[in-house]
């Protein structure tokens, strides 16, 4: 090998790296993006999980009207 076709290899192999670089950077920021996004999504479903439970218990209150009388039938 000449030294001009190594130089042109490690060249070649540094700009590789520098892309690989730039992607792994992008890659992270993209995967910190993603997990701010989930952990807030995982803190609304638990508080909408905590509604429905709220709801369900008032539901179940309304539901007991036995005092009531039963409806006519036609």
């Amino acid at each position: 090998m000449s030294e001009t076709s190594v130089t042109s290899e490690t060249a070649e192999l540094e700009t590789k790296i520098a892309f690989l670089e730039v992607a792994n950077d992008e890659l992270e920021s993209a995967l910190l993006t993603q997990h701010k996004r989930l952990e807030s999504m995982e803190a609304a479903v638990g508080e909408l999980r905590l509604r429905l439970k709220e709801q369900a218990t008032l539901l179940e209150g309304l539901g007991d009207t036995e005092s009531d009388p039963p409806p006519p039938h036609y």
